[in-house]
């Protein structure tokens, strides 16, 4: 008797093996490939793979059974479950509006291998769910907009930009801020709009700079400088400029400010210590926290912490999601006219 969910298993935890590590998959699972997989179960596995180069190994290996009328409906589940995976609840996709079913497919298609092919993009998770705050409580919608400029002029431009600097003009396309009276595009190219200064142009640096020295360049997300302050990275940036467009306009509803200027004070204490924890410092943090750094020489230095409020979801794909509409967010402001104490000093990364 058939089992299709033996083969769906076993074909899931191959491909995934493959796409994470060369390391040989799990003992206890039976590694199979696409083409192992019976021609009639085929199809009823393609309804639950998890990617598109799931689903393409499946294709190619029973190129009979994935007729038009098959293919879209599967498609159309996948690309909207895809970008759930990558972004949470916070990023929402539309699906393409064309007479024929066979440009929808390829539609599809290709928006399916530019998201798995666009690298970290799950690095933006916080800052969506900042703009989903930012824009009301509603998630960006990425459309025809989003996936069309990489067949433009202009996204021709965008293969030899930064894969950070690249994923966020795309992403934010669209977004606007209430600046001043107006709506305002927070992007303008490569220009990032700020609170109080307008128009910016970030300066990405090609080295470590002096204010992280223990820091290791990612050429993918490289430390930025923008009016005299330096970022971790560029997604740094992005993190404060969208933060300070929720405090500034006052879509903040609930907050609470501490200042303490003594520095024996168990306040600015647990600061230097939050302040000194690595970003990536788990036992500090925790599971999806997100912990951004910007600093103006050596006294001052700002840290924002996001966390991800994690709730368990019964009955969707998957176990855990960030709660739409619940953000927590700390901001570590400190200034210091001496220097550090050695302990601090020493733990600064």
């Amino acid at each position: 008797m058939l089992n299709p969910w033996r083969w769906l298993k076993a074909l899931l935890t191959t491909l995934a093996t493959c796409h994470r590590s060369t390391s040989p998959p799990q003992q206890h699972d039976d590694p199979i490939s696409a083409s192992d997989v019976p021609e009639e179960a085929a199809v009823i596995i393609a309804e639950y793979v998890r990617s598109y180069s799931q689903l393409e190994a499946l294709i190619d290996a029973h190129p009979t059974q994935f007729t038009t009328a098959v293919l879209l409906p599967i498609l159309t589940r996948l690309l909207p479950a895809v970008v759930e995976d990558i972004f949470g609840a916070f990023v929402q996709v539309a699906i393409p509006k064309l007479s024929q079913d066979a440009a929808v497919i390829v539609a599809i298609t290709r928006r399916l291998m530019m998201l798995e092919d666009g690298r970290d993009l799950a690095r933006w998770r916080p800052h969506l769910e900042l703009l989903y705050h930012l824009r009301g409580k509603r998630p960006v919608v990425l459309g025809d907009g989003h996936f069309e400029v990489f067949g433009s002029q202009t996204g021709r431009g965008f293969i030899g930009e930064t894969e950070a600097v690249r994923q966020w003009k795309i992403l934010s396309r669209g977004v606007t801020v209430h600046d001043r009276g107006q709506q305002r595009q927070l992007m303008d190219g490569d220009w990032i709009l700020h609170t109080a200064s307008g128009y910016r142009l970030p300066a990405l640096l090609t080295s470590a700079s002096p204010l992280f020295p223990r820091d290791t360049v990612d050429p993918a997300n490289p430390p930025t400088q923008l009016d005299g302050w330096t970022y971790r990275n560029y997604a740094s940036l992005v993190a404060f400029s969208v933060f300070n467009w929720l405090r500034d306009g006052r879509y903040i509803t609930f907050s609470r400010d501490w200042s303490s200027w003594c520095p024996a004070s168990a306040a600015s204490l647990r600061v230097c210590q939050l302040r000194a924890a690595p970003p990536s410092d788990a036992a500090q943090w925790g599971n999806g926290v997100a912990v951004f750094d910007q600093k103006y020489n050596c006294r001052w230095h700002l840290r924002l912490v996001c966390w991800a409020v994690r709730r368990s979801v019964r009955g969707t794909r998957r176990s855990f999601d960030w709660r739409i509409g619940e953000l927590t967010v700390l901001r570590l402001s400190m200034c210091t006219r001496r220097s550090l104490p050695p302990t601090i000093g020493r733990a600064m990364p």
